[in-house]
């Protein structure tokens, strides 16, 4: 009859086990796996190395990041973050610095990609008249004209 035994190598502990060993189910109870911790630590602090800042902690401009995030973060004012508006001012032209970084390629500023209404306005048509002003074909109202295309100096130069 064989026998499971224990033998230490260094810091290493083999095991050894027979058939029976493994013939029985384990009962070793694992704990339950803790939730991951997200931006905010559960005693409060700030997690940076929380995937979900991105890489925005340690990049080029992760000081001034660091700086205004903990500002908000800790703020006692009225509203939130109001006491934080330099900070937030320094970061952002930090960011305005390194704009393929920050991913904004037009330097910081905004172009009302994000504005909501913009797929509700009518879009402006390759001649740059908005959609509902365009004359239509066969209409011979006052204002409508006929505008020159690209190839028209072309076509005349053939003539």
């Amino acid at each position: 009859m064989s026998f499971s035994f224990c033998k230490d190598f260094g810091k290493d502990k083999v095991i050894f086990v027979t058939k029976e060993d493994h013939a029985t189910p384990s009962t070793i109870e694992l704990p339950a796996p803790e939730p991951a911790e997200g931006v905010i630590t559960k005693d409060g602090n700030i997690n940076w190395s929380c995937p979900c800042l991105g890489g925005m902690a340690t990049g080029p401009c992760g000081v001034d990041f660091r700086e205004a995030f903990s500002c908000f973060q800790y703020s006692t004012a009225d509203p939130k973050g109001s006491d934080c508006f330099e900070a937030f001012t320094k970061m952002r032209d930090c960011f305005q610095q390194y704009p393929t970084v920050y991913n904004k390629a037009n330097g910081g500023v905004d172009d009302d990609d994000d504005d909501p209404l913009a797929d509700a306005l009518p879009a402006e048509t390759s001649t740059g008249v908005p959609a509902k002003e365009e004359a239509q074909p066969g209409d011979s109202g006052a204002g409508a004209k006929e505008l020159p295309t690209q190839n028209s100096s072309a076509v005349e130069k053939a003539q």
